[in-house]
């Protein structure tokens, strides 16, 4: 299995991703229960309680959050409040893990299941023992995360969306948070989605420009994401349908940024109906 192996929709609410490693369970095992291992390769961890019952909690720009231990068997399974559940197996060549992930109440969102390749090929290069910052190198450097989210978009509309569009990316001019014509076209044909089935509800991510500091980014990304929603209000979408989720700032692109036409795609606000 291969950092670039997708994962595989096993129902619409549950995604099984598989790897397969030549250590024995425990190297892996160390790696997945360890908090100082897990913030190497995943998110922060500040606190791993490895028994059932047991409290974790992770850190990730600011934001907290974690919940409690829900199943544990030392060397096979931890599952994380139901919503990561890693398995371990024995193989004869190593071990073969195994980690199911379920639907959150904001939905699927392509870019968390891209990360999640991500995040396990910084597992592996951890228990091959490969030197942190040459990890960090491949992370930032050659791991395909834009074609990874794009394909999940596409496995999404497939095995969840029943073929409907998974995405709607609503595009800026720099620096600012007017929509356009071509827009509020894009709007339009959401709202009537929208109004059609009255219990699909929708998550909005915003993203900002570049070049632009961070600061700035975030504060554009959010004026994006209000001018959406109160577009979206005033067609008579019921803002208890709207789920904003995050103002994520100039970074999360999806085409180089070396062109003008790429900062023009990447200047964006991202809408899932929750399928």
């Amino acid at each position: 299995m291969t950092d670039l192996a997708p994962g595989e929709f096993i129902d619409r609410d549950t995604l099984l991703l598989v790897r397969e490693y030549p250590h024995p369970p425990l190297r892996v095992w160390d790696a997945l229960t360890n908090a100082e291992q897990v913030s190497i390769w995943f998110l922060h961890c500040t606190r791993l309680e490895a028994r059932v019952g047991g409290r974790y909690a992770f850190e990730s720009d600011g934001k907290s959050w974690g919940g409690r231990i829900t199943a544990y068997e030392p060397l096979h399974l931890i599952d994380f409040s139901g919503a990561m559940r890693f398995e371990l197996f024995a193989q004869a060549a190593g071990c073969r893990l195994e980690l199911r992930l379920k639907r959150t109440a904001a939905g699927w969102n392509p870019m968390s299941l891209a990360g999640f390749n991500g995040w396990l090929g910084r597992l592996r290069r951890l228990v091959d023992g490969v030197a942190p910052e040459e990890a960090e190198r491949w992370a930032s450097d050659q791991f395909p995360w834009e074609g990874l989210c794009l394909m999940y978009e596409r496995l999404l509309g497939v095995h969840v969306a029943g073929g409907a569009k998974v995405t709607y990316r609503i595009h800026f001019e720099p620096n600012l948070a007017t929509l356009g014509p071509e827009a509020k076209m894009q709007l339009g044909e959401l709202v009537r989605v929208l109004r059609a089935q009255p219990d699909l509800r929708l998550n909005i991510d915003g993203f900002g420009d570049d070049p632009c500091s961070f600061e700035e980014s975030l504060v554009l990304s959010g004026r994006r994401v209000d001018a959406i929603v109160r577009y979206l209000e005033g067609a008579g979408v019921a803002g208890e349908r709207i789920e904003a989720g995050f103002a994520l700032g100039n970074y999360h692109f999806l085409v180089p940024r070396d062109t003008e036409a790429g900062r023009a795609f990447n200047r964006r606000v991202e809408l899932r109906p929750i399928y």
